[in-house]
């Protein structure tokens, strides 16, 4: 699923897939497909990362500029 997650990664100096899946609660695994957009996103996944980069749901889907 597209997303904004590895810009808003890097423009949070978020440096390691490790450190990303402990912000957002979820293994390391599931965080590497997160970035890699090929996963299909839970509403709890979705929340997580809006509340840590402090962005709208439609902004880290990428759905709005």
């Amino acid at each position: 699923m597209k997303n904004r997650a590895i810009f808003l990664c890097i423009r949070n100096n978020i440096a390691t897939i490790e450190e990303y899946a402990r912000k957002i609660g979820v293994s390391p695994e599931r965080a590497n497909l997160i970035l890699k957009e090929d996963a299909i996103l839970t509403e709890d996944e979705i929340k997580a990362n809006c509340d840590l980069f402090k962005v709208s749901a439609d902004y880290f889907l990428a759905l709005v500029e």
